[in-house]
């Protein structure tokens, strides 16, 4: 015994291994006569072509049974007067159904409230068995209408599919502009925070550039302090400005100061104690500190904190190799709010003077090694930098020459003999 699943239909075979079905190809159609008498059946097949069946059924029973072991039915022509029921039942079961299948009534009777019933529950058309003396209804005016039933499918049949192939591709669009729309918003996203970023950085490059040809090649410490105050008071306005600069690892000294609206002796005692508890902790910040009110105030400054109250405060550090070589404080009276982009200012400001106090203690401790006689002592590393006051080659040997207080001889120098 042969199973319908290892050999399944042609049709079904070219699909299956990947050939369309040939557009040309006509669709196989059914016919369904749903009558007591049977002698319409004959008419029917006489007026099919050769993919079209004809199904016969005698009662209501029968015919659904029929419709449901065929599934789809092209035309089903239904007498309305049935043994086991009304064949207006079927006609309303077939419009109502998704197979589109066209109902044609034939009834023994011309009466009109039954055509229009039978076209109200879903008949596309109506015909009368017996036209009088005639006897049986024409066999060529069945045919021509049975045809023009089949037409009418069809060309629902065809709807129905270019419906279904637009429901498909708008569904495929939907989709597609969806994926699109998320790929716009992430770029647009990613956009919106490149300028952002850009614009950050073009606002710290132009701030760079600003404080840079402020500074030039400065090298006077006095006039760099100086300097930067000037700079920092225009970006911030009328303020209070001090520089601290580190004296020990834990102790810095005044630098340098505006006084913008504080006494002489309140002046004094506020930058001193500025430089014991403030700058300590600020050079231990990698980053702008902006305050706005006490409570953050007594946060940074604990039980000193009111020697700043009420103000506003922009403090930060200035680095050089990881070491904090100044620490400057803004501040005035809280009314007064600095500009908003004071802090990004402050950040491009640490950046040039950290590298420019940087550069000047490099000056001058290459100054105080050349008026030092003992180069051994002061550069023993071989790998020396740029600002190396004396060339590589010329540090050949230096480290095994022996210094003022390394001799050969351990007694070589008394006490009386050192240069201190």
């Amino acid at each position: 015994m042969s199973d319908a699943h290892d050999n399944p239909p042609a049709h079904r075979a070219e699909r299956q291994a990947g050939r369309p079905k040939p557009s040309n190809t006509p669709r196989h159609r059914r016919l369904l006569l749903v009558d007591r008498d049977p002698s319409l059946r004959t008419a029917l097949e006489r007026c099919a072509d050769p993919n079209t069946t004809v199904l016969y059924a005698d009662t209501l029973a029968k015919a659904r049974d029929v419709i449901s072991a065929q599934r789809a039915i092209d035309v089903a022509v239904i007498d309305p007067d049935l043994a086991d029921g009304s064949g207006l039942e079927l006609v309303n079961e077939l419009a109502t159904s998704k197979h589109a299948t066209q109902a044609v009534v034939v009834s023994a009777s011309p009466a009109f409230d039954l055509a229009q019933k039978a076209m109200r529950l879903g008949a596309t058309d109506y015909l009368v068995k017996h036209d009088g003396a005639q006897g049986l209804i024409d066999g060529a005016l069945l045919a021509d209408r049975v045809r023009a039933a089949l037409d009418r499918q069809q060309a629902l049949r065809d709807q129905a599919r270019q419906i279904r192939k637009l429901k498909k591709l708008c569904k495929q669009l939907d989709a597609a502009r969806a994926e699109v729309s998320d790929q716009v918003d992430v770029l647009c996203n990613d956009l919106v925070t490149a300028y952002q970023e850009l614009a950050v950085q073009m606002q710290d490059a132009v701030a760079n550039s600003g404080f840079t040809a402020v500074l030039g090649e400065e090298l006077d410490l006095e006039v760099v302090l100086r300097k930067t105050l000037e700079y920092l008071v225009s970006q911030a306005g009328p303020c209070n400005a001090a520089i601290f600069l580190p004296a020990t690892m834990d102790e810095y000294s005044l630098g340098g100061y505006v006084n913008y609206d504080c006494s002489g002796e309140s002046a004094d005692m506020l930058l001193e104690h500025l430089g014991d508890v403030l700058a300590p902790r600020i050079g231990e910040c990698v980053e702008v500190v902006e305050i706005t009110d006490n409570a953050a105030l007594q946060k940074l400054l604990g039980d000193d904190w009111h020697y700043l109250a009420d103000c506003g405060l922009i403090t930060f550090a200035c680095f050089a190799d990881d070491e904090p070589l100044a620490v400057v404080a803004l501040f005035r009276d809280s009314g007064q709010p600095f500009p908003l982009g004071l802090v990004e200012t402050c950040r491009s400001v640490a950046d040039v003077m950290g590298e420019s106090l940087a550069k000047i203690i490099r000056v001058h401790h290459r100054a105080g090694f050349e008026d030092d006689e003992v180069y051994g002592e002061a550069c023993d590393d071989e790998t020396l930098d740029a600002d190396t006051f004396l060339p590589l080659d010329e540090w050949n040997g230096a480290n095994d020459k022996p210094g003022l207080f390394e001799s050969e001889d351990e007694d070589a120098f008394e006490d009386d003999d050192l240069p201190f």
